[in-house]
């Protein structure tokens, strides 16, 4: 018996299924990325960080840079027999001279916004309502945070336990997809599902770092000011503040699975012409 006639011919079916396999793994795959930067963004450093400065945002209409409210709390510690001074009153938050030493307002204004983000992120409206002194205030506390209810620990556990779910589908589908491949298309094919996964978020995160290095540019102030025109300022001074570590980030994880992924294709492709070009040789 020869080789030719002792090779299995490769099954019909195994076509199909390997572009079936192929789909649910690119669409499962842009599930897993995603799900992976939520997971980092709500990481307790990075979560913590995110909202001491959508607080700061919220508070300081001139932006973080501006420094009248740095003279105000110089003043008032000076002047407290204490040396201590409480900027809203009814919450257990309490300002030194010590503690803002050395910081630039913007660093000043995060110092003191962390003190509210680190009880939200790791109790929630439970954790805030908790620096209150007043009852009152207290009771108001406990509403509904809104988007700063989504960024705590809970969140970071849930959205951990959901990415080793979908990173074993991911990996089991992966292993499909190798088995229903055929010779170098075993590299070829995951390598074009991970591309082809990568580069949406790839270009969609270079175009928003684009806008966030546009908007840095054209931050002129606007000549009148109206309802839209402040809360599109306020927008996009947010944007600048929390997104450019984020945006930066992300872009390094897309870029590594789009070179992953255009890698393992290059690889199939460079080893298909390697053996056409020995069967040439041969024949």
């Amino acid at each position: 018996m020869n080789r030719s006639e002792s090779a299995k011919p490769r099954p019909y079916w195994h076509v199909d299924a390997k572009w079936l396999t192929g789909i649910l793994l690119l669409f499962l795959l842009n599930v897993t990325f995603l799900v992976f930067m939520l997971a980092r963004v709500t990481a307790a450093e990075q979560g913590i960080d995110l909202l001491a400065v959508i607080l700061a945002n919220s508070f300081s209409k001139e932006g973080l840079d501006q420094e009248g409210d740095m003279e105000i709390i110089q003043q008032k510690i000076a002047e407290s027999p204490q040396g201590a001074w409480q900027p809203i009153p009814g919450l257990n938050i309490v300002v030194r001279e010590l503690d803002i030493a050395g910081l630039s307002p913007r660093e000043m204004r995060l110092w003191f916004f962390r003190q509210m983000a680190e009880p939200i992120y790791y109790n929630g409206e439970k954790g805030l309502a908790s620096l209150a002194t007043d009852p009152g205030m207290q009771k108001n506390m406990e509403g509904d945070l809104g988007l700063l209810g989504f960024i705590n620990a809970k969140t970071h556990t849930q959205l951990n336990k959901a990415l080793t779910i979908l990173g074993l589908a991911s990996l089991v589908l992966l292993g499909l997809l190798v088995y229903f491949s055929y010779r170098f298309g075993r590299l070829g094919s995951p390598g074009c599902v991970i591309f082809l996964a990568a580069v949406p978020g790839l270009i969609s995160f270079s175009m928003m770092r684009g806008w966030l290095e546009r908007a840095g540019q054209n931050s002129s102030p606007e000549t009148e000011e109206t309802v839209v025109t402040v809360y599109t300022q306020l927008i996009t001074r947010l944007a600048m503040d929390a997104l450019p570590d984020i945006v930066q980030k992300a872009l390094q994880a897309y870029l590594l699975l789009s070179l992953s992924g255009f890698g393992l294709m290059l690889a199939a492709l460079i080893g298909a012409l390697i053996v056409r070009m020995r069967k040439r040789e041969k024949h």
